[in-house]
């Protein structure tokens, strides 16, 4: 009889088939996480590399940088994760979108914009008109393209791919939402040297992992992402240009 405690994750499945070779199999998906991972976690350090950045949003360069860089680093994760480890898809979030998803990426949109409003009041770090109207300045079609590329490629990179290998790698679900909570705001601190500035993108990640957590659906948490994105990115700036 088998045991009701437990049930077997579809990749702990796959990696046990074949008597004498689980061990290997096992070692291998981990091994490929842990290289996903150590992406997941250190690509933005490529950024600090002197000539490369990609941190300024008013420079059209920086940002084509930071939208090519993103997805390498999805290409390079979605090897891993659909061929070497061949997961389902439905495995790291990627599934069907239901009306509640919709009203949960509203809803978390919401909150995420209330909550970070507060955040930047508290930072003292309010974007001044001077800001909006260098932003307003680069090209919509590239300000749309950070938009869309920051919601696909960072839902999928801390959200779908990060939390979902460190559950399979033993960690506790909840610490693992915490650990890629701390790398996402963290790299969006970066250009500001991990100073008060994280407490926007801290605020904002902190409510797009509790999403994940909840629906546990990609699509979900990139919707909340393209709303906050696109308020601060393109309606903002449109109204004072």
């Amino acid at each position: 009889m088998e045991e009701l405690g437990h049930k077997p994750s579809t990749l702990e499945t796959r990696v046990a088939v074949a008597p004498g070779s689980d061990t290997l199999q096992t070692t291998r998906t981990k091994g490929f996480a842990l290289i996903g991972l150590a992406i997941a976690f250190g690509w933005p350090l490529i950024l600090l590399i002197p000539g490369v950045s990609g941190f300024s949003i008013a420079n059209v360069r920086d940002d084509a940088v930071n939208i090519g860089l993103k997805w390498l680093v999805v290409a390079g994760l979605c090897l891993i994760v659909f061929r070497a480890q061949r997961r389902p898809l439905s495995e790291v979030g990627i599934r069907g979108v239901r009306w509640r998803d919709v009203l949960a990426a509203i809803g978390g949109a919401i909150i995420g914009i209330v909550l970070s409003g507060v955040a930047s009041y508290m930072a003292a770090i309010q974007p001044s008109v001077n800001d909006l109207q260098e932003i307003a300045a680069v090209p919509l079609s590239l300000r749309a393209a950070l938009v869309l590329t920051a919601a696909i490629c960072e839902e999928f990179i801390y959200r779908g791919f990060a939390i979902e290998e460190l559950t399979f790698l033993k960690s506790k679900r909840w610490l693992s939402a915490v650990v890629t909570w701390a790398s996402f705001t963290v790299s969006h601190g970066l250009p500001d040297k991990l100073s008060t500035a994280l407490f926007v993108p801290g605020t904002l990640g902190a409510v797009l992992t509790m999403l994940y957590l909840w629906r546990r659906n990609l699509a979900s948490c990139a919707m909340m992402h393209v709303i906050v994105d696109a308020v601060f990115l393109l309606i903002l700036p449109a109204m004072v240009k």
